[in-house]
């Protein structure tokens, strides 16, 4: 007893959403596409359907054990989608460490890459998720991780030759402090005038940083 190729479809396709209960992913096509190439011989059916159902659902390499995370499905027009399963994006990494964090969405399912910015927060602290938590995203997605490099460094400006008042008015406006004074003498600066400032005018420094001045008493 010989059947057709769209019979065959039809019988597999009738057992495979009985034992699944899920929607039959392939077309008749498949079927016959796959018994040419592999010069399949035709089997009576009736005899060796789960035998058939399962060389089919080998040669397209596809599983059909159930909690599968991606499955194919065909449209009426023969065009075929896959669907991949989905997860949520976890809790808990935004305030916290970034390997905290990495461990947290790695847990999870999904992959991280990380996005450095600088911030008021202590730096390594993770500022930031994209998606952001509780979203749903495809099992195995990447999300970025946003986490501070610390605040900008500031500069500090130049106040030799101002007065000491100005001076300290002048770094304070910069983030920074004024640190220990010192008092010199000085043929070039009148009393009262910063003459020197360390670290010197330019340096780069953390906000809240103290520069010491050295301040002229005069000849």
């Amino acid at each position: 007893m010989t059947h057709t190729d769209e019979q065959i479809h039809d019988l597999i396709r009738e057992m495979y959403t009985t034992a699944e209960s899920t929607d039959w992913p392939f077309t008749a096509e498949e079927v016959r596409s796959h018994r040419a190439s592999r010069r399949l011989p035709v089997p009576d059916v009736k005899v060796m359907l789960l035998a058939a159902a399962a060389v089919v659902l080998i040669l397209v390499g596809i599983g059909v054990a159930k909690g599968t995370q991606a499955h194919k499905t065909t449209t009426g027009s023969g065009a075929t989608t896959t669907t991949v399963g989905t997860v949520t994006v976890p809790v808990g990494a935004v305030n916290t460490t970034v390997a905290n964090a990495t461990a947290i969405m790695t847990s999870g399912g999904l992959k991280v890459t990380d996005k450095y910015v600088s911030s008021t927060s202590v730096a390594g602290t993770v500022l930031a998720v994209t998606p952001s938590a509780g979203a749903l995203v495809a099992d195995g997605s990447t999300v970025t991780l946003t986490v501070s490099t610390g605040p900008s460094p500031l500069q500090a400006p130049n106040v030799v030759g101002f007065s000491q008042a100005v001076a300290a008015t002048a770094l304070g406006q910069a983030g920074l402090n004024v640190g220990s004074i010192t008092t010199v003498q000085s043929t070039r600066f009148m009393p009262g005038v910063v003459v020197s400032e360390n670290p010197p005018p330019g340096s780069s420094l953390p906000p809240g940083a103290s520069v010491d001045l050295s301040v002229s008493s005069g000849p």
